[in-house]
């Protein structure tokens, strides 16, 4: 069995960042992708550069998480006029029987996403690894990224997820949960103890590992899981589970 074990949103604030730099140094974080539109993202580039020989670095396309980077004169689909995307829940509001729940504009969101890759490849200085959607997402928005990793010739995860050999994993999540409530997630016992995962090919393991701040509060109603997930990825059960079953760790780069 092959385990692709993913971090998503690197860079949507730097406690985030700083938590799965941790997971790849000490645990089994071997994909990550980066949030291209935030601040201190050139900042967060620079601390992962030493590991991308180690790991696959994508980028976690964005449309409901901080602002745009085209602004509101080029995509007022998505964003409010200060340039702030709507938020995952202001995005759903805005999805409605009459318009078949996507209220979504494609030139404009595939503008922004392509800008965003375009940002990556300013800081990174190459191509992201890998595609994939954060959070918020519809038809277009889907259509949007596969067109993009075609275009750029990137796997695209949502893809990936979709292939018969592949079983994706992150069902320890309770959606809804308030910071309290996601402490009591057990991503470990989810992963280690689900026997079924030992007779597939590839595991498809998709994280929030990082450290907490106030940005991150502001920003995400995942917040306190990523914690959790963190302790999941660098607990030594969670090694010895990988070693004891000959699992092979594995990133987007090693798979076509």
């Amino acid at each position: 069995m092959k385990l692709v074990f993913q971090s998503d949103d690197y860079a949507i604030t730097r406690a985030a960042a700083q938590g799965i730099l941790h997971g790849i140094r000490n645990g089994v974080v071997r994909n990550t992708g980066l949030f291209a539109n935030m601040p201190w993202t050139e900042e967060c580039v620079e601390w992962i550069r030493p590991y991308l020989d180690q790991i696959a670095f994508g980028i976690d396309l964005n449309a409901s998480t901080g602002s745009s980077l085209l602004g509101y004169d080029k995509v007022p689909n998505l964003c409010h006029e200060d340039g702030s995307f709507f938020t995952s829940r202001e995005n759903r509001a805005l999805d409605t029987d009459e318009n078949d729940h996507d209220h979504v504009d494609y030139d404009q969101v595939y503008a922004e996403f392509d800008a965003q890759i375009k940002k990556f490849i300013e800081l990174v200085g190459k191509k992201p690894d890998y595609i994939h959607g954060h959070a918020y997402g519809t038809k277009t928005t889907e259509k949007a990224r596969k067109d993009l990793a075609e275009k750029y010739g990137v796997i695209y995860t949502g893809d990936f997820r979709k292939r018969e050999n592949v079983v994706m994993k992150m069902d320890w999540y309770t959606m809804g949960a308030g910071p309290e409530g996601q402490l009591k997630n057990d991503p470990l016992g989810s992963i280690t103890k689900d026997a079924s995962l030992l007779s597939c090919d590839y595991v498809y393991v998709v994280t929030h590992c990082g450290y907490c701040d106030a940005e991150l509060f502001a920003l995400s109603s995942f917040n306190t899981c990523r914690v959790v997930d963190l302790a999941a990825a660098t607990d030594p059960k969670m090694k010895q589970w990988i070693e004891e079953n000959k699992i092979e760790l594995v990133t987007f780069k090693d798979i076509h």
